[in-house]
């Protein structure tokens, strides 16, 4: 499992990117929605991660109680 650090390094370089591609959508491209398809196709995958995991952990529980 990943510590806390960790964890917070990665939020904080996620946060980080989102704020310079919002930035260059606006400011480079010109074209805010642009960024919108970049974070929806992101939002998509990280949910699908989300649904997986939740997935196995119930895997695991039903196989623990066996």
């Amino acid at each position: 499992m990943v510590n806390d650090e960790g964890r917070h390094l990665v939020a904080v370089l996620v946060a980080g990117g989102i704020v310079l591609t919002f930035a260059y959508s606006l400011f480079v491209a010109g074209m805010p929605l642009l960024w919108l398809n970049l974070v929806s196709v992101l939002l998509v995958f990280y949910l699908l991660w989300r649904f997986v995991r939740a997935h196995e952990r119930i895997a695991d529980a039903l196989e623990q109680r066996e």
